[in-house]
């Protein structure tokens, strides 16, 4: 079945009818439609008629699939178009450059040298600017992970850069010189003085169509050629590069879905703060705001990747009605957050209490980070009442003399949690639901006694650093006196080498006299 499906693919890539393929080949209409059909086989000389015709042997089209077989050749002819293109730009590189005068030359290098100052300090600002992103995007990694990141990217951004500046270097050259200059022999040029009377309408024409610049030289002249077509190695170059930014801009459009998302949620989950009033319409007019201005640069990225037109006017439009509602929402969050109540004494964060005692030796301690309040009391004993929210449990661990205090997260608590602070917004007030309130419940003595321990346990804290860093000082004073023995030793061993060079060089002397 090979043999009548290449016939009717080669049939339809050609845009030929049965008739018109049948006319070509001297067979009927149903002849070839019995081809097509597999219902007969074409006689031999109308096989090699049809191989010679279409450029195929006759393997390939009795056993191959003859699309594949074009692609492949298509490939080849592709890949060597690129080869002779490259070494064709530097063949008319060489050629122009011998051919131009040594003004031409020093004019030539010198522009060439300035695009090179130019393009580098376009590639200093723009790595100057990529690592200031790298870092941003980087920078909330670990310190391990980030020097990784960190080193890829600038490999890849380096290389980018390099690659786009050689190919923007290689196109100013082609479009400034290559594209414009055309190296023509003197004597053809005079050939064609001779018929210029005869073909005086004929070069009327052709100087509308390109602008020639003469510059003569002993057996060659240099032409001006404003037509020059696109350079298939450079494109090519430029092809890879795009590719490489659409890429970068599908990742950057991800990030933007993403958060296009996340926006959307938020959008679903403001409206649990209905109730508020103005603080709810302006961060719902800001939602949509930012949804807004998400679509608009979406829209935008995809267009870039698939190479389609923007409606420019449009999404301007969008996006500057989307800021001027954001200020707008600003605006209103601001004026609804005033008529909020800041809320002090509260019950959700001391709703429950919890009491320890302890007992009071000489260098008791209580630690902890937050701020402890000691109420004097004729308790025998150290009392330590917390209270705090449901949303923590509290335990006390004591080591030795020093006590500290421990808040843990109870994670079934947390949905409790929520829809209280949802109704305290609605309510319009805002309060503190996890600063826990610690009471120590001691005499008068015992509370001095505490307070002293605490500065003491700070003094000692900060002794023992100085202790730990005299002692490496030491360590290194002992480090630096071993370094200077051994200078000492290494400078008198290089004066007895030298007395002995010198002993060794009287000795050669006495000899020779």
């Amino acid at each position: 079945m090979k043999l009548s499906e290449n016939l009717k693919r080669i049939r339809k890539e050609n845009n030929l009818s049965q008739e018109q393929l049948a006319e070509q080949l001297g067979v009927s209409r149903q002849s070839v439609s019995k081809w097509e059909s597999g219902q007969s086989y074409p006689e031999m000389d109308k096989v090699l008629l049809i191989c010679k015709l279409y450029n195929f042997n006759m393997d390939e089209l009795m056993n191959e699939n003859v699309k594949e077989v074009n692609e492949t050749k298509q490939a080849k002819i592709n890949i060597n178009k690129y080869v002779d293109d490259f070494f064709a730009f530097i063949t008319k590189t060489v050629e122009m450059f011998s051919s131009m005068t040594f003004k031409q030359k020093l004019k030539c290098i010198i522009e060439q040298f300035l695009v090179i100052i130019v393009l580098g300090l376009g590639f200093l600002i723009i790595a100057d600017i990529g690592s200031l992103a790298i870092f941003g995007i980087l920078g909330s990694l670990p310190p391990e992970i980030y020097r990784f990141a960190r080193n890829i990217l600038q490999s890849v951004y380096i290389i980018l850069g390099i690659i786009m500046a050689v190919t923007i270097f290689l196109h100013i050259f082609k479009i400034r010189y290559l594209d414009y200059y055309e190296i023509v022999k003197e004597e053809d040029l005079s050939e064609n003085d001779k018929s210029e009377d005869q073909n005086k309408e004929k070069n009327t024409q052709g100087l509308e169509k390109q602008k020639i610049f003469l510059e003569k030289k002993k057996e060659k002249i240099i032409i001006r050629d404003p037509e020059h077509s696109q350079s298939r190695f450079l494109s090519g170059i430029i092809r890879m590069v795009l590719w490489f930014v659409k890429f970068i801009v599908a990742w950057i459009g991800l990030g933007f879905a993403v958060s296009l998302v996340c926006f959307v949620v938020l959008l679903v989950l403001s409206f649990l703060f209905v109730k508020t009033g103005l603080l709810f319409l302006g961060a719902l007019l800001g939602l949509l705001a930012a949804i807004s201005i998400h679509l608009v640069i979406l829209e935008l990225i995809y267009n870039f990747i698939m190479s389609k037109k923007s409606k420019k006017a449009r999404m301007g439009i969008s996006f500057v009605v989307a800021l001027i509602v954001g200020g707008i929402s600003i605006g209103m969050m601001v004026i609804g957050s005033t008529k909020f109540n800041i809320v002090k004494d509260t019950n959700l964060n001391n709703d429950i209490e919890e009491v320890f005692e302890v007992p009071m030796t000489e260098n008791l301690v209580i630690e902890h980070y937050r701020n402890i309040e000691y109420i004097e009391s004729d308790l025998p004993n150290v009392k330590i009442v917390v209270k705090h929210s449901k949303l923590h449990d509290v335990k006390m661990i004591q080591e030795g003399e020093v006590v500290d205090l421990y808040f843990m997260q109870d994670d079934t608590k947390i949905m409790e949690i929520i829809r209280d602070v949802i109704e305290d917004i609605n309510s319009k007030e805002i309060r503190n639901y996890y600063e826990p309130i610690i009471e120590v419940h001691a005499s008068k003595e015992s509370i001095e006694k505490m307070k002293q321990n605490i500065i003491t346990r700070k003094e000692n804290s900060q002794q023992e650093l100085i202790d730990e860093l005299n002692v490496k000082i030491n360590e290194l004073e002992i480090e630096n006196l071993d370094l200077e023995n051994k200078i000492h030793e290494k400078n008198i061993l290089l004066e007895e080498q030298d007395a002995q060079l010198q002993q060794m060089q009287n000795e050669i002397e006495m000899q020779e006299e």
